[in-house]
């Protein structure tokens, strides 16, 4: 038997009640994942426990939030998602149950994980990096791309897809990942590069591997279990994952509200026994299971979490004004500096730099992102339904800031080509 099996009852106990109580009783799970992983999920689930029915409501993080939060919502018993910020919102509002017994995540797993091991469960993990597709990287003559310079290089212009930190707790983490190891400055820089080269936002992460394999997009930003189910189906799809990539756990937990926690706690018991963890690692959930150590532990970068929640809201709507809200100006602005042509004359090379600076700057930096007062007011802004009058202020004044920026770079540029 397998070390890992034979530990994990030290690692989970979990209250079983009578057959009899869970023999007509239902489960439902809110997920933001999509339905070919958590399909096979369920359906080994409902095989070993055919006598419960089992319901799924797929939603991304923001509107789960608010289902939860609503009074007339369906009730939930399970939730599934690989956001922490998203937990960690669920459990500020006092949304999650405590587990009949806390789960323990593996050592080599622990620094990357939330921290709630009493609320929350680790099931497997994934990795992120760069999905792409071999047909038209071949039809437009591009590299295999392999890291964040390279999708921000010229030679990607239009030919990338992401989704945004406001739709995607996968995303969110990616760009937060890129600030913490480049520094707000360069991360910025680099970011807006990227976002000069989209081709199009997409409302949900797994969008992003929808159109890359339906060759809308030549490459992008994803967690590497959605590229694995579409080399699954498709040989022209790749994966690259990127080095220092972010590690992005599993995590189920047990709403307060649930009618049935007993089913609930015995749901994740499946997902950490033998037979669960095997569907987690193969094709449909395609994830990391809790005996492969290997991906975390040749992964350098650990998420700051404190600075990751701390930020949050803030990151989210500044990646809308700066990138999304901004992207046909962005584009303009770094065709015109990819595209110029200074004659190796200093004056000209001298003012694209300029033209650089200013194209790559975000509204604010980064001690004006560290204020307390700016943080409490985008803090949850994404949880909520109604806006933020002051935030959308701030926001306006953002866009302002990025537009001017964008035109005076379009204008340096104009000077540095100039007969």
């Amino acid at each position: 038997m397998p070390l890992f099996c034979r530990l994990l009852p030290l690692c989970l106990v979990v209250v079983m009640l009578p057959f009899r109580s869970i023999q007509a009783a239902s489960l439902t799970v809110l997920t933001s994942f999509s339905e070919t992983p958590v399909r096979a999920v369920i359906d080994g689930f409902s095989e070993q426990y055919p006598e419960i029915r089992v319901e799924v409501i797929y939603r991304r993080t923001t509107p789960s939030l608010r289902l939860l939060t609503e009074a007339d919502a369906p009730p939930v018993d399970i939730i599934m998602s690989s956001s922490p910020t998203f937990f960690n919102t669920l459990d500020k509002a006092g949304l999650l149950a405590p587990l009949p017994n806390a789960t323990i995540p593996p050592d080599w797993l622990n620094p990357h994980t939330l921290g709630l091991s009493n609320k929350v469960a680790v099931v497997g993990y994934s990795s992120s990096g760069i999905m792409y597709n071999r047909r038209y990287l071949t039809k437009y003559q591009l590299p295999l791309p392999t890291t964040w310079q390279q999708l921000a290089s010229p030679v990607f212009m239009g030919h990338v897809m992401m989704s945004s930190p406001s739709q995607s707790g996968t995303t969110h983490m990616m760009v937060e990942s890129v600030l913490q190891q480049y520094g707000w400055e360069q991360g910025w820089a680099l970011l807006m590069r990227l976002g000069s080269n989209l081709s199009a936002i997409t409302a949900r992460s797994f969008g992003v591997s929808d159109g890359i394999t339906r060759g809308l997009a030549g490459a992008g930003l994803v967690i590497d279990s959605y590229a694995f189910n579409s080399q699954v189906r498709f040989d022209h799809v790749g994966f690259n994952i990127m080095p220092d990539s972010v590690i992005l756990p599993t995590y189920l937990g047990v709403t307060r509200s649930s009618a049935n926690p007993a089913n609930g706690a015995l749901f994740i018991q499946y997902l950490l026994s033998a037979r669960g963890q095997a569907i987690i690692g193969t094709p449909g959930m395609a994830k990391a299971t809790l005996s492969q150590p290997a991906l975390a532990r040749q992964t350098r970068y650990v998420t700051d979490k404190a600075l990751l929640y701390r930020r949050a809201g803030l990151l989210k709507a500044l990646f809308e004004q700066t990138i999304i809200q901004q992207m046909p100006r962005l584009k303009m602005t770094w065709q015109g500096i990819n595209g110029a042509d200074t004659q190796q004359e200093p004056w000209r090379i001298k003012l694209l730099e300029q033209a650089r600076r200013k194209a790559s700057m975000p509204p604010l930096n980064e001690q004006q992102a560290q204020d307390p007062a700016l943080l409490a007011l985008f803090d949850g802004m994404y949880d909520r339904e109604q806006g933020n009058p002051q935030a959308e202020r701030v926001m306006h004044q953002w866009r302002q800031v990025m537009e001017g920026r964008l035109n005076e770079a379009q204008r340096l540029v104009e000077q540095a080509v100039k007969p």
